[in-house]
């Protein structure tokens, strides 16, 4: 017998159990069929709120964004110091990436990123997450702890350094990092790394 679900709740629970499959599967290889199919829903019941495959992607990708904001914000109450803020948006960010694999993966699926309809709300949560980055530079050239740059391109080369850490790490490309401790004393290599690229 199929499952009820009062008005919302639906969604959620879509969005919820899609993110799981993605997280199982490694990739974002469903349909909305088989999303319906795992809640005992009738598809038509999940395309009464997406429209398409692309459509639930975008709102994994806005939650994903929001979270990983929060997830910023959250964490920057704890330091004051540029060089300390920055290395925190790096650690917050791989963890998230670690954890919530299947948002992240939807977060920058090519699917959604080349789509010629995008919802605003997709890039507007990511830009927001992106700003953190870009006040955090902003404020270490002021104080004069960071280099004097444009802190969008800066905050855009930190974010593809930190990003594609974390792709090849929630991929499995570093073998040689099987313990929390090898993961976390690589993470902090790297964050310096891609810090003295900015520092005066």
């Amino acid at each position: 017998m199929a499952k009820t679900y009062h008005h919302g709740d639906l969604k959620k629970a879509a969005i919820r159990r899609t993110v799981e499959i993605i997280q199982k599967k490694g990739e974002a290889d469903f349909t909305l069929r088989e999303v319906a199919q795992s809640l005992k829903v009738s598809h038509t019941a999940v395309y009464r709120h997406f429209k398409s495959k692309q459509d639930l992607l975008s709102h994994i990708a806005e939650e994903g964004f929001n979270k990983l904001t929060q997830a910023f914000l959250k964490e920057l109450e704890n330091h004051r110091q540029p060089r300390q803020r920055l290395q925190a948006i790096g650690k917050v960010y791989i963890e998230f990436a670690l954890l919530h694999s299947g948002h992240y993966r939807s977060m920058f699926h090519q699917e959604l990123r080349c789509a010629k309809e995008q919802r605003p709300e997709v890039e507007e949560a990511g830009w927001r997450a992106l700003n953190i980055l870009i006040e955090c530079i902003t404020a270490g050239i002021k104080s004069q702890t960071f280099r004097k740059t444009d802190p969008t391109i800066a905050a855009r080369s930190v974010w593809s350094g930190i990003h594609g850490f974390s792709v090849l790490l929630i991929d499995g490309q570093f073998q040689s990092l099987e313990s929390k401790a090898a993961i976390d004393e690589a993470l902090t290599n790297h964050l310096s790394f891609l810090e003295r690229g900015l520092l005066r």
